[in-house]
This record gives C-alpha cells, structure tokens and sequence, in this order.
C-alpha cells in the first residue's frame, strides 16, 4: 500500500507551521481554523466570511498551503462564505491517512469534505494543481459545483514544458537545495515581483512554498496534473472563469488561453499580460477584480 506524503519530521512541520501561523496573522480579514475527518485523513480548513452567503471552497496549487488565497480574501468573502482547504497529501496542515492516487479519489475526498462542512453545493475556486482537482470534481460532481474559476490552471488542457519539469525535478527532489529552490519558486513570478514576494503578506506564503517541499517527502503515486477531457465539464451548464498569465512558465499561455476557448466555448477565458504563472501575485488587482465580478454574478 502506497505510504502517504509526510513533513520529514515533527520539527520540520512545526517550523512551516510557524510560516503558516504568521501568514494567517496578516490576513486583513478574521480566518477560523478548523479540522475535519475523512477517509483520507485530517483535513485542515480556513473559513471566513458572513456564513449566510454561499459557500465558495478554494483549493490551492501544489506544494502550497491554502494560505496562498488570504491576500485575495477580500476579493474571494465580498460575496461568499469562504472554506479554504489544504489538500491531504500535500504540505499544510492536513495530515494524510491515504494517498489521493487518481482523480477518482480526489472526487471521493472532495465530496467527504464537503459532507463533513454541511455544505449541499458551492462555488469553487483553484490554483495550478487545485484548478486540475476542482475541475475533476465538477466533472464528477456537477450538482455540486455552482460555478469553477481556474487561476493558473495547470494541465487541464495542456501539459508542462519538458524542460520546465525537468528543473522542477532536479531543483526540487534530486539537487534540492534552498538557494535552488529559491530561485526556481522566483521563476514562476515575474522579475518584477520579486520585490512582492518578499514583503507582507506574500513573505510568509512564499516562504512556505520554499521551505515547505524541501522537508516534505513526496510519493510517487500523489496526484499530477495531466490533460483530461472537458467534454463533461463543457456539457454540464456550469460557469467557468480561466485566468492565465500570457509569460507562463509551465506552458504556453496564449495556446492555453486559445485552447480553453475552444473546448469551453461558454467560459470566461482571460490571458493576462505581464503575469507568469503566479499570476495571482503578478497581477494581484486584475486578479481580485475578475474573481470578484465572476463570484457576485447572478
């Protein structure tokens, strides 16, 4: 049986707790943490915003934390009670008991969390790998998806550049090393906003997201974002919002933006200029705008 990822030590988990702790201390708006069960193990959850409005669940990118979204907050609450979900299996404060190993158990381990929140639909929201996983779920799930926006998605429609994997695995796994990884984590941002990473509230979330998956161990059977098919997802009705930076690292964000286009001609497809993969620290403003008009929507 497939062993579930894990911080390499209790000391290594309570240092990026520390990072994660501090993150949701700058947040602008009140976060309420709180764990779940399920068949996967602990799941953590962030929620804020008035509980009388719909519920929207945001599911971040791999190897980050759902701490990545509380810079966007505002934007995300301004019409929706928020659940902010680390995901099993990856660094945060969720602690795996199983291996999420196929979009079938990603779909399985979704819909537990949100039987566990009482929550019947809800929109979602996703990042990179998160975007992968909500639209699986949408897919498997449609009577439970309100609507889908998908931020930087990766896979999907497109697979990564070979090139750019290939220094994720040697920057991240084989020669790992902090300054390595710093500069690859630099990479997915533009020159531009590197001055951003560094300075409150992104400091603490980008400090996870480098220290985090060097101390973290990783199976090789956890999920990675690989081209599906839409159709479902194009059939089912649901409003979709693809928000992508045109200076993409992972692929190519005009042929994307293009392809989204083509395989969901009801969506709303937005390539963003001067925006790389985190086009959500790139273009933090565009960002927050589209979200919160996508999400008010009648």
């Amino acid at each position: 049986m497939a062993r579930p990822s894990s911080f390499t030590s209790e000391a290594a988990r309570a240092e990026y707790c520390r990072w994660y702790d501090e993150a949701v201390a700058l947040c602008e708006v009140r976060v309420d943490e709180s764990d779940i069960e399920t068949s996967f193990g602990t799941t953590h959850v962030l929620t804020a915003g008035d509980p009388s409005k719909p519920t929207l669940v945001a599911l971040p990118g791999m190897a980050t934390s759902s701490t990545m979204w509380l810079p966007l907050l505002p934007a995300l609450a301004a019409a929706n009670h928020v659940r902010l979900v680390d995901v099993v299996g990856d660094v945060g404060k969720s602690v795996a008991a199983a291996v999420l190993s196929s979009p079938a158990r990603i779909a399985e381990w979704i819909d537990e969390t949100l039987d566990q929140l009482g929550v019947n639909n809800a929109a979602f929201v996703g990042a990179s790998t998160g975007a992968w996983m909500a639209t699986h779920y949408a897919m498997a799930h449609p009577e439970r998806v309100e609507r889908l926006a998908l931020v930087c998605p990766a896979g999907i429609v497109s697979a990564q550049h070979p090139g750019w994997l290939f220094r994720a695995f040697m920057d991240g796994r084989v020669r790992a090393s902090r300054p390595r990884f710093e500069a690859f984590v630099e990479s997915l941002a533009m020159a531009s906003s590197r001055q951003r990473m560094r300075s409150d509230p992104w400091r603490p979330i980008i400090e996870q997201l480098i220290s985090g998956p060097l101390e973290f161990r990783r199976g090789l059977r956890e999920p990675r974002p690989v081209r599906c098919n839409t159709a479902r997802l194009a059939a089912s009705g649901i409003s979709v919002v693809a928000i992508i930076g045109r200076q993409e690292a992972l692929h190519d964000g005009k042929m994307v933006a293009e392809r989204f286009r083509h395989r969901l001609p009801g969506a709303q497809v937005h390539l963003i200029e001067d925006a790389n993969h985190l086009v959500f620290i790139d273009q933090q403003d565009t960002v927050d705008r589209l979200l919160r008009g996508f999400l008010s929507a009648p």
